[in-house]
């Protein structure tokens, strides 16, 4: 991954979710009579992806570091098609044959939700993610419904054009604040940096 790391591509991925917020400042002062939210909305939309993208990051870097004969449980039990055995023969380099094997067995997987970023994981021996990376309970469950409700918000802005769905609501935009996404891409790079110091690479 010549020169990056996961957290150095988050640091680059989570850049577009605040910029979004600054131009919605920026533009919003200027006194648009435009509907600014949809900055908003696609700040959030790019603060998520960019934690997704940090998880698969997390899975690449690790991948590659672990030998045939010494591969954790998860990663051990991968199926690989026969194919793959002659790219492995030649392959002067596992590591990067190991890592290509993750990368292809999470590449349609989103890391959004605490089970698939846990189950993802394992692939590197990183087990028991959340009990580790919050040990209080009442302050794991706080961490984990946040996420999920944030995950949450996300999908309805993504997947509903973050639109009431109810047949009395009007499809009304379901409002959404500068203090919200703030918090909201906050909240992730909190959570990345407690995950690097938790799980250094």
């Amino acid at each position: 991954m010549a020169g990056h790391t996961a957290k150095s591509l988050f640091d680059l991925n989570i850049l577009g979710a605040e910029e979004c917020v600054k131009i919605h400042d920026g533009v919003n002062t200027l006194g648009s009579s435009l509907d600014l939210d949809w900055l908003l909305r696609s700040a959030v939309v790019l603060a998520v992806s960019a934690m997704d993208a940090y998880f698969h990051d997390k899975v690449r870097c690790r991948a590659g570091k672990f030998r045939l004969d010494a591969l954790p449980g998860r990663f051990a039990e991968l199926k690989v098609p026969v194919r793959e055995l002659e790219r492995w023969e030649k392959s002067k380099r596992k590591g990067n044959v190991l890592r290509q094997w993750a990368v292809e067995e999470l590449a349609a997987v989103p890391l959004q939700s605490p089970e698939a970023i846990a189950s993802a994981l394992k692939l590197v021996d990183i087990t028991r993610f959340w009990n580790t990376l919050e040990q209080a309970n009442a302050d794991r469950e706080a961490l984990l419904d946040r996420l999920n409700k944030l995950v949450k918000r996300r999908n309805q802005i993504a997947h509903e054009g973050d639109r009431l769905v109810s047949r009395r609501s009007g499809k009304k935009l379901r409002p959404i604040s500068p203090e919200y996404t703030e918090q909201a891409i906050e909240f992730i790079r909190q959570l990345v940096d407690k995950i690097e110091a938790a799980f250094p690479d």
